[in-house]
């Protein structure tokens, strides 16, 4: 019977950080997952955890309510910062409910 040592946690975590870079490249989670030999649910669960984790600093949300002030669409937005239109949108409406308070 063999041991459990408790690699497979440490290779697990190297995965997920290694999702998460290409993730940052660009890449969507099909692609990530068949670089890592993971289904592209796996890697899906690997980002948000990482998003959870490291969430990003509100200066990112005022970059976001800036470039709106500029004339960015959500969609470019979104590229700009690295998140998904709803997310954006979402940025947008709690800095302007936090601004009307």
């Amino acid at each position: 019977m063999e041991e459990n040592t408790g690699h497979k946690a440490k290779d697990n975590k190297a995965i997920e950080a290694r999702a998460y870079a290409y993730h940052l490249m660009g890449l969507n989670a099909p692609e990530i997952g068949k670089l890592l030999n993971v289904s592209p649910r796996t890697v899906q669960r690997y980002i948000k955890r990482e998003r959870v984790n490291n969430p990003l600093p509100k200066k990112t949300k005022l970059q976001a309510a800036e470039l709106y002030r500029q004339g960015y669409s959500y969609r470019q937005i979104a590229g700009i910062i690295g998140r998904g239109r709803t997310t954006v949108y979402n940025y947008l409406k709690e800095l302007q409910q936090v601004s009307k308070q």
